[in-house]
Formats: C-alpha cells, structure tokens, sequence
C-alpha cells in the first residue's frame, strides 16, 4: 500500500473528525480531494462513506442532548431530492460544476450575514429574542445542494452551515443539527452507494489505520469546540465557510 496515500488519508479523515464534531464539518470537504488524486473520486467517496457513518455516530451521541429533529426536518425533501439526483449524475456530472455550485451557495449566505436586508424582511427584522428562521424555500434549495454535493464528493457540509447560520442557534445546537442532517444524508447514501457498487468494506490495514484516527479527531474537534466562546466560535464558522467555499470554487476554477 502506497505510504503516501495512507499519510494522506489519514489527514484527511483526522481534519473530517475534527470539523464533524468541533465545527460543523466546516473543513472536512478536503478528504476526497485530497484521495481522489490516488484512487480515483469515486473508489474514495465509497471508501470513506463507512468511516463517515462511524464519525457521525460518535458526534451524534457527544452532542445527542442538543438533537432537534423538528429543526432538522424542513431540509428532509430537498436532501432526498438531492440524494437522488446525485446518484443518477454519478461518473456523469462534472465535479468542478459541483464545487463550485456550493462554492457560490456558501458565499452568498455570508453576503446575507453581512447585510441581511439580502436574506428579506423577515430575517432583517429578527431581534436577538426573537431568531430569525430560513424560510421553506432555503431549505429545499440548500437541502438539495447538501444532498447533491454530498452524493458525489461529500461535499454537503456548506449548504448545511449556510442554513443553519441564517438562524440563532446556540453552537452546541447548531453543531448537533449539522451533524444529524449529514449523519442522515450519509445513511441515506448507503442505498445508492451499494446498488452502484461503491461500497468498499474490505480494504484491510487501511481500515484499521482509519477507525482510531476517526475516533482521535471526533475527540479532538470537541475537545477545541468546548474551549472556544460561542462569539469566537461563529467568527471561525464564518472564516471557515469561506476558506471552504473559497477551497470548492479555486477546484472548479484550476481542479
């Protein structure tokens, strides 16, 4: 097994477990890219799906006293639609069209954030007591895109910041509905991943390798999460949403 790769897939699901459970998998878009290049975009999104279910599994059950479904299910729809629509573009879609699709998503909703008047009236006129909430409309389209991007790279956490960041949660809240939102996403992509053959479940040493550094970085994350004031913590979702929509759009632009 190519020493390289390893070191490289090891990174890459270290920084996913980190940004799963300590900021809203806000950098964890790098791991595909960063395999792709050795095994192909598709023989890497079947490989890490499983590790992906374990993380979210772990972050789902530090963050479980903080779980909202009814805050969760108006982005349902949209994720299937995606889902489905992700799966039938697989080996056909570009994935640069994609990146940068949610390259232009996570930019607009710190365009929104910076002057609120482009989010409408409703949300401009929120107070602090009273959170503003995305509307229906946001939240078919911004499922749709985590759903589509999570499908053909899993490339879905920047659509799912960008609802979630148009209201005022607290960051444990805001953390727990990310992660159940792409815990379901990756549950739901179990179908089509193995109808299409895309599941990898055999892949020896690399998976022992995996597991204990999913573990690490899920502890990790949470451990840096916990020790950040939630000021703090909202400036770096927003720089980190950028550094990711930036990552996705320089991608689509020079691959």
């Amino acid at each position: 097994m190519d020493l390289t790769f390893v070191a490289i897939a090891v990174l890459g699901v270290l920084l996913t477990g980190i940004a799963k459970s300590g900021f809203g998998g806000g950098i964890g878009v790098v791991a595909v890219p960063m395999m792709a290049p050795f095994i192909g975009g598709e023989q890497a999104i079947g490989i890490l799906l499983p590790i992906l279910l374990l993380m979210d599994i772990m972050t789902l059950r530090v963050y479980r006293r903080y779980l909202s479904f009814a805050l969760v299910k108006p982005l349902l729809p949209g994720i299937l639609l995606g889902i489905t629509a992700g799966t039938l573009l697989l080996g056909v879609v570009s994935e640069r069209g994609v990146q940068a699709l949610i390259g232009l998503i996570g930019f607009w909703v710190l365009a929104q954030k910076r002057w609120p008047w482009l989010a409408g009236r409703r949300m401009a006129a929120a107070s602090e007591e009273q959170p503003a909430q995305a509307s229906v409309l946001q939240g078919g389209l911004l499922g749709s895109i985590a759903g589509l991007g999570s499908t053909l790279a899993h490339a879905g956490a920047a659509p799912l910041q960008a609802y979630f960041l148009l209201g005022k949660l607290n960051k444990e809240s805001f953390l727990a509905q990310i992660t159940l939102a792409i815990g379901l996403m990756n549950a739901i992509k179990l179908l089509p991943y193995g109808m299409l053959g895309l599941l990898n479940f055999d892949i020896g040493w690399l998976t022992v390798i995996l597991v204990p550094v999913a573990f690490a970085g899920v502890y990790l994350g949470r451990w840096l999460s916990k020790r950040m004031d939630g000021d703090v913590f909202f400036k770096v979702m927003m720089w980190l949403l950028a550094g990711n929509s930036a990552w996705l759009l320089g991608q689509a632009v020079i691959g």
